[in-house]
C-alpha cells in the first residue's frame, strides 16, 4: 500500500489545477527565506573570504557540473514525466544509475590530481575529493526525490530545502569565522547535500527490489523508453554544461583563482534572481505540464500561465539589478568585489535574454521531446564554445562578452526550434514574454533617467530603496497600460482566490 501511494498519481488528475497552484504558491512562499539565507550567507562569507578562495572552489565546479549532467542518466526526470510507472522500472533505474554513478565517482577521484596540476593549485585535490563525497550521497536518493516530485509534494520538498540551506549556511559562516577559509564553502555544499539526502530517505522510505525480474516484454520496452528519454536529456545536459562552464575553465587557467573568483561571484549574482524563480517553478511546471499532455488546449493554457509567471517575476528583477549593479554589489559584498560589476552587467544581459531560451527545457521535458532538445544542443554548444574561446583573448571581461553575445544571438533560433514540435505556438510564447519584457525594460529606463536627473544620495540603502520603489511603481503601471495586462492580472488574482476557496473547503 505504501508503495502504491508513492507510485500512483491517479488522484492528481481530479484536482490538478489546485495542486499546481498550491505547489507554486508553496515554492514561492519559501523564496523570501531562501533569498534571505542566500544573500545573507554570501554577503557574510564574501567579507570573510577572499576572491581567490572563492576561485579555488569555482575551479572544481565545472567537474561537478559535468558529473551531475551524467548522473542517474536522466532517469529522475523520466520517472517524473512518465504517465505510468511501476516498482520494477524504478528498481531497474536505480541499479543502473548506481553503476553509472560509481564509475563517475571513481573518475572524479582520479581527476583530482589532474585538475590540481592543470590549474597549478595543489589544494584542489582535497577540495575535489570532498565535493565528490557530497555528489555520491545525492546519487543514492534520486529515486526518492523523483517520487516526491511526481506526487507533487512540493511542500515537503521546499521544507527540506529551506532547512538544509539554513543549517549549511550557519555551519559555513561558523567555519569561516574559525579560519577554515575555502573549506567553509566546501562544507556548506556537502552539509546541504547530506541533510537533503537523509530527509528524502526518511520521508520516502522506498527500497529497490534486490533482483529485477523482467517478466514481460512490456516492462522491458517501458524501461527502454525511459532510458531513451533519459539518454537524450543527459546528452543535452552534458553538451550545455560544456558551453556554460568553459568560461570558468578558461579564466581559471589563463587568469588564476582571483580573476575566477570575481567572475564566479558576478556569474552567481547575475543568475541568482532568475534561479530563485526558475528552479522552484521547474519542478511544478514539469509535473503539471506532463499530466496535461492528453489535452492540447489544457497543456497550452498551463504553459502560458507558467511562462508568464516566470517572466513576470525574473525579468523585472534582472532589469533592476542591471541598473543598480554597482550599488547592490557594494552593499552586499563590499569594496573588494567592485571589479566584478562590469562582468555582472554583461552576464545580466545574457540571463535576461537567455531566460527565453532556458524555459524551452520545460517544454521539451514535459512533452517527452528530449531527442529534439539534444539535437539543438549539438548546434548551440559549438557556437558558445567558439564565442568564449575568442573572448578569452581579452581576459575575463572578454569571456563574459563572448558568452553573452552567443546566448543573445541563439535565443530566437532556440525558441523557434523548440516550438516546431511543441503544442505551444509562437503566439502563445510571445503572449507570455512580451508584457514582462517590455515593462521591465521600460521601468529600468525610468530609474536610469531618475538617477541621472535627481541628486545623488550618499546612503546606499536609501538610494536603493528609492530606486526600488520607483521601479516597482513604474513596472506595475506599464503592465496595466500594456495591451492585455489588466486581463492577465485579473486572471492571476482569480486563480489565487479560487485556490483559497478550495483550500478552505478541504
Amino acid at each position: 500500500m505504501k508503495l502504491n501511494r508513492h507510485l500512483n498519481t491517479d488522484t492528481l488528475h481530479s484536482d490538478l489545477k489546485r495542486r499546481s497552484l498550491l505547489s507554486g504558491l508553496i515554492s514561492f512562499a519559501a523564496q523570501p527565506i531562501k533569498l534571505a539565507v542566500g544573500i545573507g550567507s554570501t554577503a557574510i562569507l564574501a567579507r570573510m573570504l577572499s576572491p581567490a578562495e572563492f576561485g579555488l572552489v569555482a575551479m572544481v565546479a565545472p567537474l561537478l557540473a559535468f558529473a551531475d549532467s551524467l548522473s542517474n542518466f536522466g532517469l529522475e526526470t523520466a520517472a517524473i514525466q512518465r504517465q505510468e510507472l511501476n516498482n520494477q522500472q524504478l528498481s531497474a533505474s536505480f541499479w543502473l544509475s548506481l553503476k553509472v554513478n560509481a564509475v563517475i565517482v571513481c573518475l572524479m577521484v582520479i581527476m583530482a590530481p589532474i585538475l590540481a596540476h592543470f590549474y597549478g593549485e595543489e589544494k584542489l585535490v582535497g577540495i575535489t575529493i570532498a565535493m565528490t563525497f557530497g555528489f555520491s550521497i545525492v546519487c543514492l536518493t534520486f529515486v526518492h526525490k523523483s517520487l516526491l516530485k511526481r506526487q507533487m509534494r512540493f511542500g515537503i520538498l521546499t521544507t527540506i530545502e529551506v532547512i538544509s540551506l539554513v543549517v549549511a549556511a550557519a555551519i559555513a559562516i561558523f567555519a569561516a569565522s574559525k579560519g577554515w577559509g575555502y573549506w567553509s564553502l566546501v562544507l556548506q555544499l556537502v552539509v546541504m547535500q547530506l541533510i537533503q539526502s537523509i530527509a528524502y530517505l526518511i520521508i520516502c522510505p522506498w527500497l529497490p527490489e534486490k533482483q529485477i525480474k523482467a517478466k514481460t516484454q512490456k516492462i522491458d520496452s517501458n524501461l527502454q523508453a525511459m532510458l531513451s528519454y533519459g539518454a537524450h536529456l543527459t546528452g543535452f545536459r552534458f553538451l550545455m554544461r560544456i558551453g556554460m562552464h568553459l568560461d570558468r575553465i578558461l579564466i581559471g587557467y589563463l587568469s588564476g583563482a582571483t580573476a575566477l573568483g570575481l567572475y564566479q561571484i558576478a556569474y552567481k549574482w547575475a543568475y541568482f534572481s532568475f534561479e530563485q524563480v526558475y528552479f522552484p517553478l521547474f519542478d511544478v511546471a514539469v509535473s503539471s505540464f506532463s499530466r496535461t499532455l492528453h489535452d492540447t488546449n489544457l497543456y497550452r493554457s498551463y504553459c502560458r500561465k507558467g511562462l508568464m509567471l516566470l517572466f513576470a517575476l525574473c525579468m523585472p528583477a534582472l532589469a533592476f539589478l542591471f541598473v543598480e549593479a554597482q550599488n547592490v554589489l557594494l552593499l552586499l559584498l563590499g569594496n573588494q568585489w567592485l571589479q566584478a560589476v562590469p562582468l555582472f552587467r554583461v552576464l545580466n544581459v545574457a540571463v535576461f535574454v537567455g531566460s527565453m531560451h532556458r524555459v524551452t527545457k520545460w517544454l521539451y521535458v514535459s512533452s517527452g521531446q528530449t531527442q529534439q532538445q539534444f539535437r539543438w544542443a549539438l548546434i548551440h554548444t559549438p557556437i558558445v564554445i567558439i564565442a568564449v574561446i575568442i573572448g578569452s583573448l581579452w581576459g575575463a571581461f572578454g569571456v563574459a562578452t563572448g558568452y553573452a553575445t552567443a546566448i543573445c544571438l541563439l535565443t530566437y533560433p532556440s525558441v523557434a526550434f523548440c516550438l516546431k514540435t511543441s503544442p505551444l505556438t509562437g503566439k502563445d510564447f510571445l503572449s507570455a514574454v512580451g508584457c514582462p519584457a517590455v515593462c521591465s525594460i521600460s521601468a529600468a529606463v525610468v530609474i536610469y533617467l531618475c538617477k541621472q536627473l535627481l541628486p545623488n544620495v550618499d546612503n546606499l540603502i536609501i538610494s536603493l530603496s528609492v530606486s526600488f520603489v520607483i521601479f516597482c511603481f513604474t513596472y506595475i503601471l506599464f503592465w496595466l497600460i500594456f495591451p492585455g495586462g489588466r486581463i492577465t492580472i485579473i486572471e492571476i488574482l482569480q486563480n489565487i482566490k479560487q485556490l483559497r476557496k478550495k483550500s478552505n473547503e478541504s
